[in-house]
């Protein structure tokens, strides 16, 4: 029988840790956290890649993307992350209507919408059977418009601040941004953004509302991250909120050598 000869770290099947497998028997890198490329000739410098997450809501309207990424001090991080926010649902509006008054006035910020268009309309209990298809009647501004119910929503009482969802409006919106940003650390660790440029790729949000990615630094815990913030309506009288992903490439060199 031949001789085999196995080199150093040869692993015929791959290569994993607790189980889970990091490298398959085709040499493809698969569920790491992360992937660090370092020059052997210049130890000094480094890049990683990895994916970020967060979710908002309407008590959740702006947080930090994990995972993050600690900066040693004396340090120049250049930054590039491609962010992709998605949200299902429908833009909601608040409404006030007098007693016994047919006319509904609908606080939409943006809405676009013209005298006379179509809109189809959900109330939120008690006020379901109103439900249905409504012409636009009067266009107040651009973030107020009127329609009219076949029937009063309540007889005796005005309701004021309720709310609505305009379900004539697409479900699903995303919003694209592509973030590229230099972070310096000096020698007593404290990180600083040199410089950044931002690029809104694709924006189609919902009207009412303004969606945000931008680069951090956050000097207590000594890491870099994305924050994505919402600011305006409501967003869930349905669905689970905006969820953001994206990819994060960093090139990582020490600053003095």
């Amino acid at each position: 029988m031949a001789t085999k000869i196995v080199k150093s770290f040869q692993s015929e099947g791959g290569f994993s840790v607790k189980e889970a497998t990091i490298i398959d028997e085709n040499r493809h890198v698969i569920d790491a956290a992360s992937v660090k490329v370092q020059d052997g000739a210049n130890t000094r410098t480094f890049k990683k890649e990895y994916i970020v997450h967060a979710s908002l809501n309407d008590a959740t309207t702006s947080a930090e993307m994990t995972p993050t990424h600690t900066v040693a001090a004396d340090r120049i991080v250049f930054v590039t992350g491609f962010m992709l926010g998605t949200w299902k649902g429908y833009p909601v509006g608040s409404f006030n209507v007098g007693a016994n008054d047919p006319i509904v006035t609908v606080t939409l910020a943006n809405h676009g919408l013209s005298q006379g268009d179509s809109i189809t309309i959900e109330f939120q209990s008690p006020y379901l059977s109103s439900n249905g298809s409504f012409t636009v009647a009067s266009v107040v501004d651009l973030n107020t418009f009127t329609f009219t119910t076949t029937n009063p929503l309540n007889v005796n009482n005005p309701i004021v601040g309720a709310f609505l969802e305009v379900t004539s409006y697409p479900l699903n919106w995303e919003q694209a941004i592509k973030i590229e940003s230099a972070v310096l650390s000096d020698t007593l660790q404290q990180l600083t953004i040199a410089a950044q440029s931002k690029t809104v790729v694709k924006d189609s949000t919902p009207p009412g509302q303004t969606w945000n990615v931008d680069a951090i630094i956050n000097n207590t815990t000594k890491v870099l991250t994305f924050t994505p913030s919402v600011t305006g309506n409501k967003l869930q009288l349905r669905g689970n909120g905006i969820r953001w992903s994206g990819k994060v490439e960093i090139v990582f060199t020490e600053r003095n050598y």
